[in-house]
């Protein structure tokens, strides 16, 4: 009998039974616990799992820019209601100013650990945690209000201003890191929700200036309870937020909230934006004030004192509802410009409305400049300059998603950027006003919006090599 060289195909013919004892032992499992190929998804199912996803996003994103407008709206009103609440009281202007710093400090201080918190737990339990610490703020102050004892009332309104600027720190780098995260790779996109980011936090600023003269004039410490009913509504909105972004980036995120400082591309970055918001710290912390002051002192300059009263409340919402116009026109633009240039673009608008303001101020000297067009050149001027803090939001961002596993430290930075040009430009323009009223405040706008402008054909120029 001859055997041949060829190999016997043992698995034809035989079935499942005969085949696995053939097997080694223990190999008889592998034939029945093998996984079953996944089920391809027909065209149709994958065109409804695409649509779902779109649907989720944007519901995402609206909440989040409703959460925003809500924040900012509750944060504008406590400030309003607690400077009314401190003149009731007769808090010296000392303490008064050192309550605003507390705020400042704490946002300061706090975003950027809430920043890296949020690359390791994730954004949601801090765009939470937000309103929560905003309703335990102004609950704390209409507590302060049932005392009489300064040692008790002063103490319990530094608290609240800190819980207050928590509140900002651990809110607005979550909602920031939520958006670079749902813009990371569509550009229109991201300029679109930065855009109405920034809107949100205009809005939500004029509406909280509103919102808190109603509530103090017809409910007093009541309207602090108020006001933590509309903290509890925001929680109870932003609670609804999908789940489908991705809450946790990386586990390898710094664990040190000063790590981010080591970034060159932020440190190129940064001396623009902070000079941008000195800028709008200028004018917002001390234009009001010179616009309705009472003392002539600078008898030459027509802006000194042209308001009483209520007026200068409306001129900030009128300021407020340009600026919001021009975001929402800028939106339109920026996906089709270079970040970049558009914030060249709106530093020149700064300039331009210096030119203006400086033209209204000594209209008289200049010839009788018919003040309906002042005006019109002035609202111009700031409908240009609104696309600054949209187009640098933007580059923020662009800056988060090279940093991705550091995007909730990257977001924290604007905080700092923007409370550290604010509160150093309302330093500065007091000194200014102080010095040479609005011509004050205008020359230093001027000076603020050269440097601005030097920084930024700097970060221009060197921004490809990022």
């Amino acid at each position: 009998m001859n055997v041949t060289d060829e190999p016997i195909n043992v698995g034809v013919g035989l079935d499942e039974a005969t085949e696995a004892e053939m097997l080694a032992p223990g190999d008889a499992t592998i034939l029945s616990e093998a996984p079953e190929p996944a089920p391809t998804l027909l065209a149709g199912d994958k065109a409804k799992l695409e649509r779902k996803a779109k649907v989720s996003l944007g519901v995402g994103l609206w909440l989040v820019i409703a959460g925003t407008l809500l924040m900012r709206a509750g944060g504008a009103a406590i400030g309003l209601m607690l400077q009314l609440f401190t003149a009731h009281i007769a808090l010296s202007a000392a303490i008064a100013g050192l309550l605003v710093v507390s705020f400042f400090l704490s946002e300061l201080v706090g975003a950027p650990y809430f920043g890296t918190r949020i690359d390791k737990q994730g954004w949601r339990p801090y765009l939470l945690a937000g309103p929560l610490l905003g309703a335990a703020g102004v609950l704390l102050t209409a507590v302060a209000g049932l005392f009489s004892l300064m040692l008790v009332v002063v103490p319990l309104l530094f608290v609240t201003r800190m819980l207050g600027g928590l509140s900002t720190a651990t809110n607005t780098p979550a909602s920031l890191s939520y958006l670079s995260a749902a813009g990371n790779k569509d550009p229109h996109l991201r300029a679109r929700s930065v855009g109405y980011f920034e809107l949100a936090v205009v809005g939500g600023t004029a509406l909280g200036g509103l919102l808190g003269g109603v509530l103090w004039d017809y409910l007093q410490l009541w309207g602090f309870v108020a006001l933590a009913v509309l903290y509890v509504l925001t929680w109870l909105m932003l609670r609804a937020m999908p789940h489908d972004i991705q809450e946790k980036p990386a586990a390898t995120a710094k664990r040190n909230p000063l790590g981010l400082l080591k970034s060159r591309t932020l440190w190129e970055f940064a001396p623009a934006w902070i000079a941008v918001n000195a800028l709008y710290g200028v004018l917002a912390n001390n234009g009001v004030r010179m616009l309705a002051d009472k003392e002539d002192k600078f008898p030459h300059q027509l802006l000194v004192g042209l308001f009483r009263g209520g007026g200068t409340g409306y001129l900030f919402g009128a300021f407020a509802i340009v600026l919001s116009i021009g975001i929402l026109l800028w939106t339109r633009i920026l996906p089709h410009m270079r970040s970049s240039t558009a914030m060249v673009v709106s530093l020149l608008g700064a300039g331009g409305a210096c030119a203006v303001l400086y033209a209204m101020n000594h209209a008289q000297a200049a010839g009788g400049l018919s003040y309906w067009l002042l005006i019109s050149g002035l609202v111009i001027g700031f409908l240009v300059l609104s696309g600054f803090t949209p187009a640098a939001l933007s580059v923020l961002v662009q800056i988060g998603e090279k940093n991705h596993t550091d995007r909730g430290a990257v977001m924290g930075a604007y905080s700092v950027l923007l409370g550290l040009g604010q509160f150093l430009g309302g330093a500065i323009g007091g000194f200014a006003a102080t010095a040479a009223g609005f011509d004050g405040l205008i020359t230093l706008t001027s000076i603020i919006a050269i440097i601005s402008l030097a920084t930024m054909i700097h970060w221009r120029m060197v921004e490809h090599n990022y």
